[in-house]
């Protein structure tokens, strides 16, 4: 996936700018799918700086792996997920997700899974993160210690917490 989510040029409405910037992210699930990526900007960069005559720098910087859960940790919050909550609160359908986290560099190195709580109020509009509309539901930082609790109770093969299950 490639987003530009900056795009500036100029400073007035009827003026010809002298130069203009873009950013954004590239990201894929995995690495020769990124540096695919990063080759093709480049030329189609260089090719329409060609055609139009002017002068394109392109400086792309690689900062996160994909995160890419291994099946056996994913399978483990899934499996306990489905278990505290219930399985109809268990959701993979927007998956994957394009996450770009310093997580991936956590999990090369010792397994782990990434995985959202979905913190959306009861009868709230979505909202996705990184965008001027997100607002935190407070309310979910319970739950999200909560399963914790039983993320590590089940990893340690103790009980911390009542065995109370999801109805």
């Amino acid at each position: 996936m490639f987003t530009i989510c900056h795009f500036k040029a100029g400073e007035t409405f009827n003026v010809f700018p002298d130069s203009a910037t873009l950013r954004g992210t590239i990201r894929s699930y995995d690495e020769d799918t990124c540096d695919l990526m990063h080759k093709r900007i480049e030329e189609i960069c260089a090719g329409i700086g060609q055609a139009m005559g002017c002068k394109v720098d392109v400086d792309l910087n690689k900062m996160y792996p994909a995160t890419v859960n291994p099946k056996m940790e994913s399978d483990h919050i899934e499996r306990l997920a489905k278990r505290w909550f219930g399985p109809e609160h268990f959701c993979t359908e927007d998956l994957p997700l394009s996450a770009s986290e310093d997580f991936s560099y956590f999990i090369q190195e010792k397994p782990g899974a990434f995985f959202a709580l979905g913190t959306l109020k009861p009868g709230a509009k979505p909202m996705t993160l990184h965008t001027s509309t997100y607002n935190f539901n407070d309310d979910m930082v319970a739950t999200g210690g909560y399963f914790w609790v039983r993320i590590a109770e089940d990893r340690l093969g103790c009980s911390i917490l009542p065995e109370e299950q999801s109805e």
